[in-house]
């Protein structure tokens, strides 16, 4: 199952508050997208119902950005109603991978997390750089390919 990216950034959201950390837009999005990456990956399917853009700094989704671009480089503070991830937290394959995504990825400074999604042969840069589209999608398949070299099956 696909879930809308504010809910992915809602959960990220509340695994930082509960670490006392916080996060800002742009490593939400760089977050979301990470995760996003290792589901297809790992289980086949997309993570979020959004597509991903690739954008200047980096992959972006749209809805997600027309969400939270109000907040800047601040704080993001997403009101959460605990109704709002019960679906997301009962699907074992979501969580594991944005667990997965926040143990690797949640210490990262939002440019880090940037840097790290503009890296040569990444989706961005393929769509971006490689052929030259900035601003268009970035084809879940391409996604799924790169982050297969980094997902190993159990």
């Amino acid at each position: 199952m696909s879930y809308t990216s504010e809910i992915i950034a809602k959960l990220f959201q509340k695994i930082a508050t509960s670490e006392e950390k916080s996060l800002t837009h742009m490593k939400i999005q760089k977050l979301v997208f990470f995760a996003h990456g290792v589901h297809l990956a790992a289980f086949g399917s997309a993570l979020i119902c959004e597509d991903v853009k690739a954008w200047k700094f980096g992959p972006v989704i749209p809805e997600l950005y027309d969400k939270l671009y109000k907040f800047g480089s601040s704080k993001v503070i997403l009101e959460i109603n605990q109704n709002d991830l019960v679906e997301l937290e009962a699907d074992k394959n979501a969580t594991e991978a944005i667990e997965a995504v926040w143990r690797v990825y949640g210490d990262y400074s939002a440019w880090t997390l940037s840097e790290i999604s503009h890296e040569k042969d990444s989706p961005w840069d393929v769509v971006w750089n490689q052929l030259g589209k900035g601003f268009s999608s970035i084809p879940n398949t391409l996604i799924e390919d790169y982050y297969k070299k980094f997902v190993t099956a159990n």
